[in-house]
């Protein structure tokens, strides 16, 4: 069976996730990209969101778990995004989770990136 890639570019939280004392107190900005497999043989041109994947449901559903929680790791949040994406939206068969962190205290560096992927 083919599945339908629906993709969430670079979403940006600001959140305070961080294992040092200073990112848990002033935060940090992140990036999110999800890409979510999913089966719409439902879809069938009836042009209708219900027989797809909301992905304003999808975004708002991240910046929820960016803003109320607090991690010490961004391995921890990038995997509850995947549980949640999974058990929220039947639809999505596989979800492939980016998080990235553009300001992470290593130095000169664009980004820390975690990648997971999950399949029901």
């Amino acid at each position: 069976m083919k599945y339908t890639t629906i993709r969430i570019n670079n979403a940006k939280f600001y959140a305070y996730h961080g294992d040092l004392e200073h990112e848990k107190k002033y935060g940090n900005q992140f990036e999110v990209d999800i890409e979510m497999e999913c089966d719409l043989r439902k879809l069938n041109h009836t042009d209708k969101l219900s027989n797809t994947v909301d992905y304003l449901a999808v975004y708002n559903l991240v910046s929820d778990i960016f803003g109320s929680q607090k991690f010490n790791l961004i391995e921890t949040v990038n995997f509850k995004i995947c549980e949640e994406v999974l058990k929220k939206f039947e639809l999505v068969k596989e979800v492939k989770v980016r998080v990235r962190k553009p300001n992470a205290p290593l130095g000169i560096i664009d980004s820390i990136e975690i990648i997971n992927k999950m399949e029901k």
